[in-house]
């Protein structure tokens, strides 16, 4: 995946995570904020991973 694509997903998550942040501190609690923002902080951990701490193949190509 192109690296600005991903950073822009994980612009994209991070908002999401803060929206449904907000979501549980101000509004009624829905089970489904919980599950949203869970799935948002898995993709934002993956996200991070995948964009500064993943190493770089150097291989040959053959």
């Amino acid at each position: 995946m192109n690296r600005i694509l991903a950073f822009i997903l994980l612009l994209v998550i991070t908002f999401n995570t803060i929206r449904y942040v907000s979501y549980i501190i101000n509004g009624p609690i829905a089970a489904y904020y919980f599950v949203m923002l869970a799935i948002n902080l898995a993709g934002l951990g993956l996200g991070i991973y995948y964009l500064f701490f993943q190493k770089r193949k150097r291989g040959r190509r053959s």
